[in-house]
């Protein structure tokens, strides 16, 4: 009978599982975030998303700004008037235009 010397180390001692169990445990981790369809990459697609929800929002808001006051130079003469003389310092014939410097 062959008997085992109590000094002789197991091939797998229970530190060295945990060691191994550790590393299996780091290498999923690494995986699960870091790769192109990990968790950071959900986190970061989410974030651009709500992103160009408020941008859609934004440019939505402008388009019917900007559709309304094509109607408003379609449509209504008064409306024509106020933005030639505010915008392009138009005056109609005859009239004088005071400019009025404040100090």
């Amino acid at each position: 009978m062959a008997y085992k010397n109590k000094n002789e180390k197991k091939t797998f001692d229970s530190s060295a599982r945990l060691k191994v169990i550790v590393i299996v445990i780091l290498i999923c981790l690494a995986l699960l975030l870091l790769n192109n369809n990990g968790l950071l990459y959900l986190f970061k697609a989410k974030e651009e998303h709500e992103d160009l929800i408020e941008e859609k929002i934004d440019l939505e808001t402008k388009q019917a700004l900007l559709l309304n006051e094509k109607k408003m130079l379609e449509n209504n003469e008064s409306y024509i008037e106020k933005t030639a003389r505010e915008q392009y310092n138009m005056v109609k014939p005859g009239e004088k235009v005071y400019k009025v410097i404040t100090e």
